[in-house]
């Protein structure tokens, strides 16, 4: 998450990280004019991108052969549109709630929306508003019914697609924000690999994994891959790895915890291509309102 438009600057540091350079060339895809603050990103079959904006709720379209932008939607009843996840080919789930400015986020505006552009025409319904909430902003998909939200002052929520179920997955110190937080964000980026919940605590500097059973209930306790280098949202590649948007760079993360520095662009989000020609692409979206691709070697 970026928070420039709301007067916030996020400096990390990577003193203690062990990072081997190898890097490759980002290139940009499409810069917003003005002030675009991007949030969240998604990948559809045909090689396009659905890009959600922090500071507008709105929901665009970004085709990267073509290096052009379409509005799909702007979210109702809300200001702000944050992480994306994919629920089914080409229908994608995004959180979505009132924040801004000074204001900073509103307790209980925080929902759920899908957007489905399988047709000719965007599809956008309400999941659902969950009144508990005090920040949504990590999103990801734990089967092809269930969501897995992170709440900002440190839970993770479990919504059901179909009913509009919820109820709280898991509740641990180490989502919560410290108190130095200037807004109420622990917890940011969250997604599910391979029987493991990850997530970033953005102002810890942290990042975690707990193992977790088929109802995102975590059966364990949360193991810490790091705790020095300040860290947004993630994606998992071909190969298994996590690629974090991390103090103005993206960083993979072996299997031994190491990382290695992939690319040095500023990013709030990520995500791998979904055809054949841009599987081994990194789309990284950035809070000051560029979209980039960075070419990833998959050993």
């Amino acid at each position: 998450m970026h928070f420039s438009f709301a007067g916030a600057l996020l400096i990390g540091s990577l003193a203690s990280a062990a990072v081997v350079k190898r890097q490759s060339a980002a290139t940009t895809v499409y810069t917003f004019s003005g002030r675009a603050s991007l949030e969240g990103i998604g990948a559809r079959t045909n090689g396009q991108l659905v890009v959600s904006r922090m500071d507008s709720a709105d929901i665009y379209n970004i085709d990267p052969a073509a290096k052009s932008s379409t509005k799909l939607t702007t979210l109702t009843g809300v200001t702000s549109a944050a992480a994306i996840t994919e629920i089914s080919p080409d229908v994608f789930a995004v959180v979505g709630g009132q924040y801004g400015g000074a204001g900073g986020a509103k307790a209980g505006s925080w929902g759920v929306f899908k957007i489905d552009v399988t047709g000719a025409t965007p599809k956008v319904t309400t999941i659902k508003m969950i009144p508990e909430s005090v920040m949504f902003n990590g999103l990801t998909t734990l089967n092809n019914d269930t969501l897995l939200i992170g709440e900002g002052k440190g839970k993770v929520y479990r919504l059901s697609v179909s009913t509009g179920e919820y109820s709280v997955a898991i509740d641990d110190a180490t989502m919560a924000p410290p108190s130095s937080a200037p807004i109420p964000l622990g917890i940011d980026g969250v997604r599910y690999s391979d029987g493991f919940v990850y997530y970033t605590n953005i102002f810890k500097n942290a990042f975690y994994k707990v193992a977790v059973d088929a109802t995102g209930k975590a059966t364990g306790t949360p193991t810490a891959i790091w705790t020095n280098i300040q860290a947004d949202d993630m994606a998992f590649g071909p190969d298994g790895l996590a690629y974090v948007a991390a103090s103005g760079k993206v960083l993979r993360v072996g299997k031994d915890g190491k990382t290695t520095t992939i690319a040095s662009v500023s990013g709030t989000a990520c995500a791998f291509g979904r055809s054949e020609k841009d599987k081994n692409t990194l789309y990284v979206v950035s809070g000051s309102g560029t979209v980039y691709s960075v070419p990833v070697t998959i050993a």
